[in-house]
């Protein structure tokens, strides 16, 4: 009882709609009260979630194949091997905070038909911004021939500049820009699935802005640097999560990110 009570509270669970109460949902629920359903909304976002749990899972098992080894001296590899780990990397650090639009489209769609795949179109179209993203950065990083022996220094200054770059306009701008596009406001506009894609793109760019200095960081540590994965995402947690911060802690989260760049720079 009091575990139904507490799915509901977090919309796990709702009141059964007129359209139909789905009889697989009753027996995986095993539901007493057949006024009640599985909210599909909440269940789209748990989907979204155990993604990025297997995406997190599959991390921890390439860092430690590649234990002992430093990922910095050895380059990104391959444009297909970086691309594949890249994509990895972003469903485990970046689709979590992807979680709050599309849990409000699957709510705003659902009664439409196809809002399912759509739902997931707007998680690989965010994930594809991430994709492009990462590519450019791949391109850049060859085109100037890293890494380069003082490639450590490069990496303590990046995370520096990831903590300035956290308290610029453009990051603060983009961050309220991603609590905007949550909202969605209003019914689609489109066909579903080109809704889909147009707001996953439009988060992904956004999100982008707040988290890119971020990723770059994450780029030069080197793709197997777990436990910088683990800080990092939780930094863009904060970032999409967290409500407006005064700004005091705005600057203490930037400081925070700047000394661990410093840090970086001293055991180097």
């Amino acid at each position: 009882m009091y575990g139904g009570r507490l799915f509901t509270a977090v919309g796990l669970l709702r009141q059964a709609r007129p359209s139909g109460f789905c009889p697989a949902c009753r027996v995986l629920m095993k539901a007493r009260d057949a006024s009640q359903e599985l909210a599909k909304p909440m269940v789209a976002a748990l989907v979204v979630l155990a993604v990025t749990g297997v995406a997190w899972a599959a991390m921890v098992q390439q860092s430690r194949s590649m234990a002992g080894m430093d990922g910095m001296d050895m380059g990104l590899g391959p444009i297909e091997s970086f691309a594949a780990t890249w994509v990895v990397m972003m469903a485990a650090m970046m689709l979590p905070s992807a979680i709050p639009v599309v849990l409000e489209f699957a709510r705003t769609a659902e009664r439409r038909t196809g809002w399912q795949i759509a739902t997931a179109v707007l998680a690989v179209t965010y994930l594809g911004v991430w994709l492009m993203f990462g590519v450019a950065c791949y391109a850049i990083y060859t085109a100037v021939r890293m890494p380069w022996p003082s490639q450590a220094v490069v990496v303590g200054l990046a995370l520096a500049l990831a903590g300035v770059y956290s308290f610029s306009p453009i990051k603060r701008a983009s961050q309220a820009r991603c609590r905007e596009l949550c909202a969605l406001h209003g019914p689609l506009p489109f066909n579903l699935i080109r809704s889909a894609t147009v707001a996953g793109a439009r988060y992904g760019l956004s999100c982008l802005g707040c988290s890119a200095a971020l990723m770059v960081a994450m780029v030069l540590l080197g793709m197997s640097s777990l436990w910088w994965a683990v800080i990092l995402g939780i930094v863009v947690l904060i970032y999409k999560f967290a409500p407006p911060l005064p700004m005091r802690y705005e600057l203490l989260l930037s400081a925070a990110l700047v000394a661990l760049g410093v840090a970086y720079l001293m055991m180097a």
